[in-house]
C-alpha cells in the first residue's frame, strides 16, 4: 500500500514537472513571437508583403512611412515603384527603366551621335513611353473612383520627366547628363542602389565613386557619377504628413519568339519562372 502511495506521489511530481516544462516552453515561444513582431513593426527596412492586383480599384490607403520599405527593396525584389503627385510622376524606382535610361542620349551628345545611335536611342525612348503609358498611366486613369487624371507621355514630356528624376545635379546645363550611375559596371551596385534611394529620400546630391583598386581619390575619373534628389529636402520631408492610394499591377512578362512570318513559335524569351511576372506598385498622393 505504501509502495502504491509512493508511486502516486512520484507520478504526480513527474506530471507537475512536465506541465511546468510545457508552460515554460510555451511562454518562451510566445515571448519570442511577440518580440519578433515588435522589432518587425519598428524596423523601417521590413518588407511588406502585398496583396495581388485588384481590377476595380486600389488595394489600400497608406502613409508615406509605410512606403519606405517597399522603395528600399525595389532592386532586390525586382519590382517597379512609381510615385504620383497631382497627375505627374515625381519618382520612379525600377531597374528595367533605369537601364533603358542609361542607354539613351538625353543631352548634347545626341547631336554628335551617328544615325544608328540616334535611332537606337529614339527606339528605346519610345519603349519607355509605351511601357509607362500602358502599365502605369492607364492603370491610374482606370481606378474607380478617379483619384487623379494623367496625360500620356510623348517624347518631349518623357525627356522632361527623365531629367527631373535622374538629374546629375550639375549646375552647368551643358555638363548635365542623364544616366543612372548607380548601375555602372565600375561600381558596387547593391550598395549604390541604397545610396540612390537615400539621396531621393533625404535630399541633396550623392556621388558614386569608382572603388576599383589603384584609383586615387585625386584622380579626375574617381567620381563615376552623381544623382540629385527630385526635391531639395527629399521625398520624406515633402510627403511625411501625406497619405497615398496604393495600386498594384501584376504584369505577365512572357514573350514569345517570332518566326519569319512574325508568328509566335511557342518558345518563350524568358526561360525561367522568375522572369515571367513583374509587379508594379503605384502610389498616388491623396488630395
Amino acid at each position: 500500500m505504501e509502495n502504491a502511495a509512493e508511486a502516486l506521489k512520484m507520478f504526480f511530481a513527474v506530471f507537475v514537472f512536465s506541465l511546468a516544462l510545457s508552460v515554460f516552453f510555451r511562454m518562451t515561444s510566445v515571448a519570442k513571437d511577440t518580440t519578433d513582431k515588435i522589432f518587425e513593426a519598428i524596423d523601417k527596412t521590413t518588407y511588406v508583403n502585398y496583396n495581388a492586383d485588384t481590377s476595380y480599384g486600389a488595394n489600400r490607403k497608406v502613409k508615406f512611412q509605410d512606403m519606405i520599405p517597399t522603395i528600399y527593396r525595389y532592386a532586390q525584389e525586382g519590382y517597379g515603384v512609381t510615385i504620383i503627385d497631382s497627375g505627374e510622376i515625381v519618382a520612379r524606382f525600377d531597374l528595367d527603366t533605369e537601364s533603358q535610361v542609361s542607354s539613351c542620349f538625353w543631352n548634347d551628345r545626341y547631336h554628335s551621335a551617328s544615325q544608328i545611335e540616334k535611332k537606337k536611342s529614339n527606339d528605346i525612348k519610345a519603349e519607355i513611353c509605351k511601357y509607362l503609358n500602358d502599365n502605369i498611366i492607364s492603370k491610374v486613369n482606370s481606378l474607380e473612383p478617379n483619384i487623379t487624371s494623367m496625360t500620356n507621355l510623348d517624347e518631349n514630356s518623357l525627356d522632361i520627366l527623365v531629367k527631373k528624376i535622374y538629374s546629375t545635379g550639375e549646375t552647368d546645363p551643358k555638363k548635365e547628363l542623364v544616366y543612372t550611375s548607380w548601375l555602372s559596371a565600375n561600381t558596387y551596385q547593391n550598395n549604390n542602389v541604397t545610396q540612390r534611394v537615400n539621396c531621393d529620400m533625404y535630399g541633396g546630391i550623392t556621388n558614386f565613386s569608382l572603388k576599383n583598386p589603384g584609383v586615387n581619390e585625386t584622380d579626375l575619373n574617381y567620381i563615376a557619377g552623381k544623382h540629385k534628389s527630385f526635391y531639395s529636402n527629399g521625398l520624406l520631408e515633402k510627403y511625411k504628413d501625406d497619405t497615398f492610394t496604393e495600386s498594384i499591377v501584376q504584369l505577365d512578362r512572357n514573350e514569345y519568339i517570332k518566326d519569319e512570318n512574325d508568328q509566335d513559335t511557342g518558345l518563350l524569351v524568358f526561360g525561367t519562372i522568375r522572369y515571367t511576372k513583374k509587379r508594379e506598385i503605384i502610389y498616388i498622393k491623396n488630395n
